[in-house]
């Protein structure tokens, strides 16, 4: 186990022994996909079941995990989570519709100063968008927001999770083959570049997987795994469809749009 590793999961577990000494609901700032699946893993180990991860809506890609008291019941926490998880919502002007994407958003709010994982999910249409925030930090990126010119227009309020407007993720389905699951190989059919640029884009800190970065060429990928590769994209390896006439694997990639 990395370094980093051990210390999320001991980050974890001075919250859970917090929520045991003080009787009281807490929670972690908000995990990366892969981060969720480490500290999932240490639950399960450790037995713990008073928990839950949310992120504002059924499907998150980030989550807060929020650790509770053994004699509190899921009705008690569900009635927290307002004062844990808030949202900030961007109506444009008229003017402005369509302009601003996830990663004008994102940007926007880290200029406020603060760390990634103060931030949850950004939900983006095109004349509105819902930043999931720690609740503890809404108000300073709201005003923060309001400073920068370019939602000076902008109608900006904090609001509860539950007035959050949901959007489908879409996807554009992809068929690739591969000879194996490894990772340049599936770099390199998805980004439609050599194996020798893939071995470069690695090395490149470029690959994030499940949110992680990746630079090792030789890592197998696996079926519901979430690939990033920056300037090309986000995915989803989604399946394996057998094998074609070659002996090579149909591997069904949905990409996110």
């Amino acid at each position: 186990m990395e370094i980093e590793d051990k210390l999320i999961i001991a980050k974890v577990l001075d919250k859970i022994n917090l929520s045991k000494t003080r009787n009281k609901i807490v929670c972690t700032e908000f995990l990366t996909v892969y981060q969720k699946d480490i500290i999932q893993k240490e639950l399960n180990k450790n037995k713990i079941k008073n928990y839950l991860f949310f992120g504002g809506y059924e499907e998150a890609e980030g989550n807060v995990l929020i650790i509770y008291p053994e004699k509190f019941n899921i009705d008690i926490v569900n009635k927290n989570l307002e004062n844990m998880i808030k949202a900030i919502k961007i109506k444009l002007p008229k003017e402005l519709k369509g302009k601003y994407t996830h990663r004008d958003y994102l940007g926007a709010t880290m200029k406020s100063g603060l760390n990634r994982n103060r931030i949850g999910d950004i939900i983006v249409f095109e004349d509105t968008a819902y930043i999931i925030v720690l609740a503890e930090n809404a108000e300073y990126i709201k005003c923060f927001l309001q400073e920068l010119v370019r939602f000076s227009k902008a109608i900006i309020q904090v609001i509860n999770y539950q007035e959050i407007e949901v959007k489908e993720v879409e996807f554009e389905e992809i068929k690739i083959t591969v000879s194996s699951m490894r990772l340049d190989n599936i770099i390199s059919e998805i980004a439609r570049v050599s194996r020798g640029k893939s071995e470069e884009i690695l090395s490149q800190e470029k690959v994030f997987i499940n949110s992680k970065i990746e630079t090792k060429s030789s890592k197998i990928i696996k079926e519901k795994e979430i690939l990033a590769i920056r300037g090309k994209g986000k995915f989803i390896i989604d399946s394996v469809a057998g094998s074609n006439k070659k002996g090579k694997s149909i591997v069904i990639v949905k990409k996110y749009k």
